[in-house]
């Protein structure tokens, strides 16, 4: 599942790209890069989804709402998609949601 926003003048007036991709972990272990991040950690879905950025931002709110509805399989995200472009005659990835009739719906978690 993935979802993006695109925005110009955000912080410190810069363009932003904002990508938000449903993943599993390879560990639990969490390996910060002291020039980047502050600080990093898993947490349980509700803490996360308690703290006062989430529940003040419509964004976040309607993404969570995404993710829950995926872990109950109601909602399978973006389906990878091999297809060939006449532009250039090469095979091409292109993602897209399935419809409720498309045969190859596949809404698995595991």
């Amino acid at each position: 599942m993935s979802s993006f926003r695109h925005a110009h003048n955000v912080a410190f007036e810069k363009s932003d790209l904002f990508f938000v991709c449903l993943l599993r972990p390879l560990s639990k272990q969490v390996m910060v890069d002291d020039l980047e991040i502050h600080a990093a950690k898993w947490m349980p879905l509700v803490e996360f989804v308690e703290q006062p950025l989430i529940q003040g931002d419509d964004m976040f709110k309607k993404i969570i709402d995404i993710f829950i509805a995926r872990l109950g399989k109601r909602y399978c995200g973006l389906s990878v998609h091999q297809l060939v472009s006449k532009f250039d005659d090469k095979l091409s990835t292109l993602y897209f949601n399935n419809t409720v009739d498309d045969p190859d719906l596949n809404c698995q978690t595991s």
